[in-house]
Protein backbone atom coordinates (compact mmCIF):
# COMPACT_ATOMS: atom_id res chain seq x y z
CA UNK A 1 0.00 0.00 0.00
CA UNK A 2 1.22 3.92 -0.31
CA UNK A 3 2.20 4.08 3.24
CA UNK A 4 4.69 1.40 3.01
CA UNK A 5 5.87 2.59 -0.11
CA UNK A 6 6.65 6.03 1.29
CA UNK A 7 7.93 4.32 4.58
CA UNK A 8 10.32 2.58 2.11
CA UNK A 9 10.91 5.94 0.29
CA UNK A 10 11.66 7.84 3.15
CA UNK A 11 14.39 5.08 4.92
CA UNK A 12 15.84 4.50 1.61
CA UNK A 13 16.88 8.50 1.79
CA UNK A 14 17.30 8.87 4.88
CA UNK A 15 20.34 6.41 4.35
CA UNK A 16 21.62 8.79 1.77
CA UNK A 17 20.03 5.97 -0.97
CA UNK A 18 18.11 6.96 -3.96
CA UNK A 19 14.94 5.19 -4.40
CA UNK A 20 14.38 3.32 -7.65
CA UNK A 21 11.28 1.59 -9.31
CA UNK A 22 12.53 -1.44 -11.29
CA UNK A 23 10.51 -2.60 -13.81
CA UNK A 24 7.50 -0.82 -13.94
CA UNK A 25 5.28 -2.45 -16.67
CA UNK A 26 5.69 -5.65 -15.21
CA UNK A 27 3.08 -5.19 -12.40
CA UNK A 28 -0.33 -5.95 -11.99
CA UNK A 29 -0.91 -2.21 -12.32
CA UNK A 30 -0.16 -0.32 -15.51
CA UNK A 31 2.89 1.86 -15.82
CA UNK A 32 0.47 4.37 -16.98
CA UNK A 33 -0.87 3.96 -13.28
CA UNK A 34 1.71 2.82 -10.93
CA UNK A 35 4.62 5.95 -12.15
CA UNK A 36 2.43 8.99 -11.35
CA UNK A 37 1.62 7.46 -8.15
CA UNK A 38 5.09 6.37 -7.18
CA UNK A 39 5.97 9.35 -8.57
CA UNK A 40 3.60 11.27 -5.75
CA UNK A 41 5.41 9.30 -3.07
CA UNK A 42 8.68 10.99 -3.96
CA UNK A 43 10.85 8.19 -5.84
CA UNK A 44 13.70 9.22 -7.71
CA UNK A 45 13.81 7.28 -10.76
CA UNK A 46 12.33 4.27 -12.67
CA UNK A 47 14.09 0.80 -14.36
CA UNK A 48 13.59 2.68 -18.26
CA UNK A 49 15.61 0.41 -20.05
CA UNK A 50 14.94 -3.80 -19.55
CA UNK A 51 13.77 -6.94 -21.21
CA UNK A 52 9.83 -7.20 -20.64
CA UNK A 53 9.30 -9.57 -22.73
CA UNK A 54 12.83 -10.21 -25.43
CA UNK A 55 14.34 -13.63 -26.04
CA UNK A 56 17.67 -12.20 -27.04
CA UNK A 57 19.69 -12.49 -24.08
CA UNK A 58 19.53 -9.04 -23.21
CA UNK A 59 17.98 -6.02 -25.19
CA UNK A 60 15.20 -3.57 -24.20
CA UNK A 61 11.67 -4.15 -25.23
CA UNK A 62 10.75 -0.92 -27.15
CA UNK A 63 7.53 -0.22 -26.73
CA UNK A 64 7.43 -0.02 -22.99
CA UNK A 65 10.88 1.76 -22.67
CA UNK A 66 9.17 4.24 -24.81
CA UNK A 67 6.29 4.15 -22.48
CA UNK A 68 8.48 4.59 -19.31
CA UNK A 69 10.64 6.99 -20.81
CA UNK A 70 7.73 9.41 -21.71
CA UNK A 71 6.09 9.29 -18.01
CA UNK A 72 9.80 9.67 -16.81
CA UNK A 73 9.82 12.64 -18.72
CA UNK A 74 6.52 13.89 -17.35
CA UNK A 75 7.30 13.04 -13.71
CA UNK A 76 11.25 14.53 -13.62
CA UNK A 77 12.60 10.83 -12.70
CA UNK A 78 15.62 9.42 -13.84
CA UNK A 79 15.94 6.40 -15.93
CA UNK A 80 18.51 3.26 -15.41
CA UNK A 81 18.62 0.15 -17.08
CA UNK A 82 18.50 -3.58 -15.63
CA UNK A 83 19.65 -6.51 -16.60
CA UNK A 84 17.86 -9.00 -13.90
CA UNK A 85 20.85 -10.65 -13.53
CA UNK A 86 20.47 -12.26 -10.05
CA UNK A 87 23.28 -15.00 -10.55
CA UNK A 88 26.52 -15.90 -11.59
CA UNK A 89 24.32 -18.41 -14.24
CA UNK A 90 22.97 -15.46 -16.24
CA UNK A 91 25.72 -13.66 -16.76
CA UNK A 92 25.06 -13.71 -20.07
CA UNK A 93 22.69 -10.68 -20.01
CA UNK A 94 25.09 -8.55 -19.41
Amino acid sequence: NDAKAGAVIDAIHQAGGLAVLAHPARYRKSADELIPAIANLGIDGVETYYAYNNPKPWQPSPKQTKQVKQLSATYNLFNTCGTDTHGLSLLKRI
